[in-house]
């Protein structure tokens, strides 16, 4: 399976430096106007994809949802759970320059807290389950920074970190052998 992995498109707490985590904040036009950017970015090299899903967040619903609607994608959204945003639980709407040095700390626990182990578990296990129901199929799947950063940490963790940046509406490609992810 060939997972393409999109981040959503900007929002109001994007383009204001706010943790969105999982408050549920839609896309700003700026937002709205990337997402058809990607999906012509796309086209135009001849991408196609059998299913377009999303994380349950309404950024990442519109986004997938701009994308497919450029596509003639005449499916229904596949809306899977286990890709929403980590859980930032006391960090949410919190500035990023006061949350995120904390969640940069290597091995950082706060109660409630979805620390680096368990996203990059629950993103990993939910990868594979993908992988097991749509094998030799391409998905691009529009979720969130950190879930992208977990899945690209789990592929080569030499490489990447949760430090790395992933901007709105990139796309990152991975594929899944068997239980091997790789970063394409």
């Amino acid at each position: 399976m060939i997972l393409a992995m999109v981040r959503h498109g900007q929002t109001f707490y994007n383009s204001n430096g706010i943790v969105q985590g999982r408050v549920n904040i839609p896309l700003n036009e700026n937002g709205r106007k990337q997402a058809r950017n990607l999906a012509q970015l796309l086209i135009d090299k001849n991408e196609s994809f059998d299913i377009i899903a999303s994380s349950p967040l309404s950024r990442a619903v519109e986004t997938a949802y701009i994308i497919s609607k450029k596509f003639k994608y005449n499916k229904p959204l596949m809306i899977n759970h286990y890709f929403i945003e980590r859980d930032f639980f006391h960090l949410d709407g919190k500035p990023v320059e006061e949350a995120m040095p904390q969640t940069r700390e290597k091995g950082y626990t706060y109660e409630g807290y979805e620390n680096d182990e368990l996203l990059i578990e629950r993103v990993k296990n939910a990868t594979l389950r993908l992988a097991e129901k749509y094998s030799n199929q391409k998905i691009l799947l529009v979720a969130h920074s950190h879930v992208i950063k977990a899945l690209r940490i789990y592929a080569n963790p030499e490489k990447y970190a949760f430090t790395d940046i992933i901007d709105n509406t990139d796309i990152i490609y991975f594929e899944i052998i068997g239980k091997n992810i790789i970063l394409l």
